[in-house]
């Protein structure tokens, strides 16, 4: 009897030290009588100063505390997301560089619950998201151990992927599937399932992709120059030739992934449809609109995208027709859209077509546009070795880092959930995730990594949110008065995921698994398409070359997905 006394004291006591706040260890910090919200640094923000507000528990990094050991039993909480320290400024809460000491009141040890006082008590007044505690009242709060998250991992991505497509796939039944119902932002929300299936190859993703193009052509039908087939489908083929041409991106992508020759064949079918109606002769450029706007206009949002097309129709088809249009394309967006000292893309000009003189130039450069331009860069760079298209590619990913992002890196333009503008920075993150790729880039995986990370820190308890990235998802799901849990947000909640699926997260395989090992090379003749497309980025055939592994060329190394 005394023996199991003692061992039941002592099981007592290993609890009880088990449940006590300690140093090293991670928490999540809650009102004791509002324990579905915690302490969260507002919007994710790493800057000085910047808000510690009470907000729904995500489960996020950016609402975790790492205990941290201080002065006279004292404890500092450093933020596992920013990096720095629950702090004051006054006597509200704040995160700061410099270490803030707290004094924790036993209130419940064994539930870890605590006053937690700097001269005066750690006191919140309200119960509703974003308020801000302040020192005032004594008031109990709760530390729960958590694990903490301090990278962006496969685990954090796929709990991404999986809510966006919990939220947005709407099943149309009959094997069909949508997110918009149509438009260039349907388009593009399934270039984003694509680049999930080419950095995973999860069957399931491309399972999404070809649901949703099937219903894509039951409605809009092989030639997409008109409008809808079918009522209840958006498809504005009849006068944006982007529209149509971000849809053979995606066909010829998926084309390159999967083998299959409808995609091919839809892609080269409607370019050259594109091809023949818009096409300038007079400055070898393409129109972008048929009815809208000047039809003497032209812009970087159609030949940056048709630039792109191109090429990926020239490595599907092994047609060199395709690489020539993509680089006389380039050629003049370079001449008229194009600032090579600085690489700003222009959107968009008029020209005379009597004297071939500019009447009229926009120099706004967005996201989008600073994509597909990369993009192309780095394509006729692969094919042609000209080290111009490489000098314009550092160019253009340096102004979008610089000038289209905030000082932690994150892109901080077109913040909002709804119309063309939600979606713009994924075309971004899709294109510097190839350029980062393709020339293994230490500084800009890590960027587009940052891009993810942020925007995963600001997802809501579903773990969704939205395109504007700087601001943390609403439990409301509203944001500046517009609901962005409708299907017409989907596009713009697509671009976090087109960052969070540009950078590689597992293992690599080492190169010599794949270098040097006899066999592992097939011959040109008899190739899939994959390997194909390996050929082109690597000049090598690798037939059989394991998911994860690198292979090199010119010193360069190049993943294998």
């Amino acid at each position: 009897m005394r023996k199991l006394l003692l061992l039941s004291l002592f099981a007592v006591s290993s609890m009880m030290a088990s449940s006590a706040v300690l140093p090293g260890k991670t928490y999540r910090i809650m009102p004791e009588e509002n324990t579905a919200k915690s302490l969260f640094v507002n919007n994710s923000s790493k800057d000085e100063n910047a808000p510690i507000v009470l907000w729904t528990e995500t489960h996020v990094p950016a609402q975790q505390w790492t205990a941290i050991e201080g002065e006279g039993g004292e404890l500092a909480f450093r933020n596992v997301y920013s990096g720095k320290y629950l702090g004051l400024s006054g006597k509200f809460l704040t995160q700061t560089s410099e270490k803030t000491c707290w004094t924790l009141v036993e209130q419940d040890e064994s539930h870890n619950v605590y006053y937690i006082k700097n001269g005066q008590y750690l006191h919140v007044s309200s119960r509703y998201d974003g308020r801000q505690p302040f020192l005032g009242a004594a008031q109990t709060w709760q530390f729960e151990e958590v694990d903490p998250m301090p990278d962006f991992d496969a685990t954090l991505r796929k709990r991404m992927a999986d809510a966006f497509l919990q939220q947005y796939l709407q099943d149309k039944g009959n094997g069909h599937s949508t997110f918009n119902n149509g438009g260039w932002n349907e388009a593009e929300t399934l270039e984003t399932i694509l680049d999930m299936y080419e950095m995973t190859k999860d069957a399931g993703y491309l399972s999404v992709f070809e649901s949703c193009y099937r219903y894509m052509k039951y409605h809009v039908g092989n030639n997409w120059t008109g409008g809808t087939v079918v009522a209840g489908y958006d498809w504005f083929g009849y006068d944006f030739n982007d529209d149509v041409m971000w849809m053979i991106i995606g066909a010829a992508r998926a084309y390159l992934l999967t083998g299959k020759q409808t995609y091919i064949n839809d892609a080269k079918k409607n370019f050259d449809l594109i091809w023949e109606r818009a096409h300038l002769r007079y400055i070898d450029m393409l129109r972008w609109a048929e009815h809208s706007g000047d039809r003497n206009g032209t812009n970087s949002c159609i030949n940056g995208p048709a630039e792109v097309a191109a090429c990926y129709i020239a490595m599907g088809t092994g047609d060199e027709s395709y690489y020539d249009k993509a680089r006389r394309l380039y050629a003049n967006q370079r001449k008229y859209l194009f600032e090579p000292e600085t690489g700003k893309v222009y959107d968009s000009i008029v020209l005379n077509p009597d004297n071939l003189t500019v009447t009229s130039t926009n120099k706004w450069a967005s996201t989008y546009n600073q994509g597909t331009m990369l993009g192309a860069a780095v394509l006729l760079y692969r094919h042609f070795g000209d080290e111009q298209y490489k000098s314009d590619a550092d160019q253009i990913i340096s102004f979008a880092k610089r000038e289209l992002c905030n000082d932690a890196g994150i892109v901080k333009v077109c913040q909002n959930v709804d119309g063309d503008f939600q979606g713009f920075k994924g075309i971004l993150m899709r294109y510097a995730g190839l350029y980062a790729r393709e020339y293994d880039d230490a500084t800009y995986l890590s960027w587009l990594k940052a891009n993810a990370f942020h925007a995963f820190n600001n997802l809501n308890s579903k773990w969704f949110g939205h395109s504007a990235w700087l601001t943390k998802a609403s439990e409301d799901m509203t944001y500046d008065g517009k609901d962005y849990s409708k299907s017409s947000s989907s596009f713009g909640a697509s671009t976090a995921l087109a960052a969070a699926f540009a950078v590689p997260l597992d293992t690599l395989t080492s190169v010599s698994e794949v270098i040097g090992t006899e066999g592992r090379y097939g011959q040109k003749d008899n190739s899939t398409p994959m390997q194909q497309y390996w050929y082109s980025l690597t000049g090598m055939r690798l037939a059989e070359a394991p998911k994860g592994s690198i292979c090199i060329r010119d010193r360069k190394k190049y993943l294998l997905k």
